[in-house]
């Protein structure tokens, strides 16, 4: 510490746990997935341990042919004396004997029988807490009866308070096929009270008679907790100055997740209304290090109460759950009235599953391709979107391609404002790649994929936008979603349905239109996106839940550091003509939410 020298021990794995340190300082371990085979990319998390004078590693499985349950908050984490480790497998807590080195000298112990999540010891390697469904857990490390830790941790709903009368010049109201003239809106509070062409109200007033107001946009795929570590506090505010007011997330860090939904909602956050859900209930084998790993029936009612407890908008089930295990976890989703997505289209949807993340996702069902390599999709997969009612989140990972055409929101302000500066390096390559490489292929791929979009949605089909935002992070995946959609075919209104009315209606909350009723989530842009869908991303001012903001207040706690964004600061060169998303395996934010070295 003295020195200020970092060196490196490990290379890079894919997402990482948390290190913990052996007592000598010998030996470091952490949670790292080893691939199961070379056919697929999902594995199993095992214990790392890595020699800290040679950097040599080994892996050590927790249980045989079981995988450590998240890489995040589950261990492994080693007792302060050296002798024992603790980790969570198959959603409950384990202990174990070990040499210094780390290595087992033991068989591990079960300590508790109920959900278990971050344990952490006590300084005399006496006791273990955890998290369980939403309490503060103490156990003895050699197992016997757990007590709470009391809490009286309070928080409430933000309550907006005053009137706001808005003068728009033009107005769409997300359903109409046209913008409307010289209309004022009344809000109260978080609701919009009236739409007329001439208010009597008084209050607050805004002059928007230069401005075309219309919904906030709804990004209904994010993982905002993964993929927002690095913004900190920029993330919510580049989220609304660029027009969106709404997010959700299908797969977020459970404990992180209601954190940042209480902060939104308590207003203690600048950020978009949020609906999410904790991590996607998985197979045996994963990925990702917040997916959850299943191996039983009576585990999946573990996890399911997890859900329950911290009250998720809705579930999600990943790429290697049984067909079984999926129907159950829609029934039990249903019947607490939440939807339930997954990456599947068939056969989620003869269960009763509520929609599809993806144009055409990983899965482990070879009978449940939806979309080919080349983006080609077909009838019988559009009508059986249209004949279940289930939506289709199409995140248009290729609609990258269009910043080869116009590089505008690579430079716009806010985006070099906020973005972190290796973020904003690696758009840049990006876009940079898209304008000097062949493209021709990813531009087919992109029109095949917005043809089975447009069937879907023509045909009576429920289509909601979501980004996954994997190559450019937040608030530009959704415009370059929005943008790829009418480039290729799609009239504006028909993609700007698709990020404010029918998930609204989906969601089944007053939101993604302007009418009495409807939360007051607005946007006020420079230009009418009806026209021309660029304008969409043109926003003035933005009210979300009816606080108003404009763009240079949100940008300006961050404005001091635009001028670092001229320097290099990206960790090894970024491949910008790679394209990576043409890799089967890697559709989703492989890039993005990747790799940590051991330092």
């Amino acid at each position: 510490m003295a020195s200020g020298t970092v060196r490196k021990l490990f290379t890079a794995t894919f997402e990482p746990g948390r290190p913990s340190w052996s007592a000598d300082g010998r030996t470091i371990a952490l949670a790292a997935i080893v691939p199961y085979s070379a056919r697929y990319r999902e594995g199993l998390s095992k214990i790392l341990l890595v020699d800290t004078a040679t950097g040599a590693g080994r892996y050590v499985d927790p249980l045989p042919a079981r995988s450590l349950q998240t890489r995040g908050d589950d261990g492994p984490v080693w007792s302060p004396d050296g002798t024992r480790m603790a980790f969570v497998v198959a959603s409950v807590l384990w202990v174990v004997d070990v040499h210094p080195d780390g290595t087992f000298a033991g068989t591990p112990r079960q300590i508790t029988d109920e959900v278990t999540d971050a344990p952490s010891w006590s300084g005399d390697s006496s006791t273990l807490l955890y998290l369980s469904n939403g309490r503060l857990r103490l156990v003895p490390a050699r197992g016997g009866r757990a007590d709470d830790v009391p809490l009286n941790l309070q928080w409430a709903n933000t309550a907006p308070r005053g009137r706001t009368v808005i003068h728009a010049g033009r107005l769409w109201d997300g359903v109409s096929r046209s913008v409307t003239r010289d209309v004022d809106v009344v809000v109260e509070g978080h609701r919009i009270v009236e739409v007329s062409a001439s208010s009597r109200a008084d209050g607050r007033v805004v002059d928007a008679r230069d401005s075309v107001v219309t919904p906030g946009i709804i990004d209904m795929h994010h993982h905002r907790e993964m993929q927002g570590y690095e913004y900190g506090g920029r993330q919510g505010r580049l989220w609304l100055s660029l027009g969106i007011t709404t997010t959700r997330s299908p797969g977020s860090p459970a404990y992180h997740m209601v954190e940042e939904r209480e902060s939104v909602q308590s207003g203690a956050r600048i950020e978009p209304r949020y609906f999410a859900t904790g991590e996607a209930v998985d197979g045996a084998r994963i990925f990702y290090n917040f997916m959850r790993p299943t191996f039983s029936d009576a585990q999946v009612a573990l996890e399911l109460s997890r859900a329950a407890a911290l009250d998720y908008d809705l579930m999600k089930s990943y790429v290697r759950l049984s067909p079984e295990r999926q129907r159950r976890v829609i029934d039990w989703a249903h019947r607490r009235g939440i939807h339930a997505t997954s990456h599947y289209h068939y056969p989620a949807f003869a269960f009763g599953g509520d929609g599809q993340e993806h144009v055409g996702a990983t899965n482990r069902f070879g009978y449940s391709r939806t979309v080919t390599a080349l983006g080609t999709s077909y009838a019988d997969v559009a009508k059986i979107f249209v004949d279940s009612r289930a939506t289709l989140t199409p995140t248009l990972f290729a609609a990258v391609v269009l910043l080869g055409d116009d590089d505008g929101l690579v430079e716009d302000v806010r985006v070099r404002t906020l973005y972190p500066s290796w973020e904003w390096a690696a758009l840049r390559a990006i876009a940079d790649g898209a304008r000097t490489t062949d493209q021709t292929v990813n531009r087919q791929n992109l029109a095949r994929q917005v043809a089975h979009v447009a069937r879907v949605l023509r045909g009576g089909g429920r289509v909601i936008t979501g980004t996954d935002s994997p190559i450019s992070p937040n608030a530009v995946s959704a415009h370059l979603n929005l943008r790829a959609m009418v480039a290729y075919g799609m009239t504006p209104w028909e993609a700007l349905s698709t990020a404010t009315r029918i998930p609204g209606e989906f969601l089944e909350e007053p939101l993604g239109r302007i009418a009495p009723g409807y939360y007051a989530d607005l946007a006020i842009l420079g230009g009418d996106p009806l026209t021309d869908i660029n304008q969409a991303a043109n926003v003035r001012q933005v009210m979300a839940a009816g606080v108003l903001h404009d763009v240079p207040s949100l940008l300006a706690p961050f404005a001091s550091a635009r001028s670092a964004r001229t320097e290099s600061a990206v960790l090894g060169d970024p491949a910008p003509a790679a394209f990576w998303w043409h890799d089967p395996e890697y559709v989703e934010h492989s890039r993005h939410a990747c790799c940590s070295d051991v330092s």
